[in-house]
């Protein structure tokens, strides 16, 4: 694939293809195409070859369904303004009885799922909030899921279909307020997960830190306000921004946390 050999992987150079075939469908056939759920190893890889050469004069949406989802479908579309559909649903699970239920995780939830025999990529994220789970889900199986998902675990649940314009979820969060050296990618996580700066490299290099959805390599990689920054293994923050310095002149930053 022309301009693509910085793709170091079989699975990137498979998923770069998928989405190149995607975009010349959409260029070619005048359509809406989406993919499935993309996580944020793929969503990088989008970033990186949408300016190659090989990519057509297509627009894109990325849409995971809220704000701050880290799962999203590209829609690439023949214009900016093209009408398309909305490829997912929001499906709610809660509990027919809440007096009875279970304690249920993320995990319980996204199990139960895939015990259905549902593939990860056509599920996007699943957010619990007040005692439900909302599910992001590809619409050609929403029907699916609402008919046959009937226990999580041992507590049975319903499941019903939300309108997007009715789902309003602000993820919780813990505030940090601390200093920093500078606004270094490396220097921001170890406030925000709390480790050594030393700590965090290994994270960055190995190719499990995003900002915005785009796997970032480099330590000295600066951060601009509202940037969300996800760490495989520890969880996702959001730089809000600097907002004072010391006499010494390390910069004073506020962090949200998800939790």
């Amino acid at each position: 694939m022309r301009g693509n050999e910085f793709l170091q992987s079989d699975e990137d150079r498979l998923t770069a293809g998928k989405l190149i075939d995607a975009a010349n469908m959409c260029y070619k056939r005048d359509i809406p195409v989406t993919t499935d759920f993309l996580d944020l190893n793929k969503q990088s890889v989008f970033h990186r070859i949408n300016s190659s050469s090989e990519w057509p004069p297509v627009y894109y949406v990325m849409d995971g369904g809220y704000d701050t989802a880290e799962r999203k479908m590209i829609i690439f579309l023949p214009y900016e303004d093209f009408p398309y559909n909305q490829p997912y649903d929001i499906i709610r699970i809660k509990p027919a009885n809440p007096r009875f239920a279970e304690s249920l995780t993320h995990r319980d939830y996204l199990g139960s799922l895939m015990g259905l025999g549902i593939t990860r990529d056509k599920l996007g994220d699943v957010v619990l909030d007040d005692g439900c789970a909302y599910v992001f889900a590809d619409a050609n199986i929403s029907d699916y899921i609402i008919s046959c998902l009937c226990q999580v675990k041992h507590t049975t649940v319903t499941a019903s279909t939300v309108d997007k314009l009715d789902f309003n979820y602000t993820p919780a969060f813990e505030e940090i307020k601390g200093t920093v050296a500078s606004l270094r990618l490396d220097s921001v996580i170890s406030l925000g997960f709390g480790g050594s700066r030393n700590s965090m490299i290994s994270h960055i290099e190995n190719g499990q830190t995003a900002v915005n959805g785009r796997i970032i390599t480099t330590n000295a990689y600066n951060l601009k306000p509202d940037d969300i920054i996800s760490v495989r293994g520890l969880g996702k923050i959001r730089f809000v921004n600097s907002v004072a310095s010391t006499k010494k002149g390390r910069l004073v930053v506020v962090i949200h946390k998800y939790i």
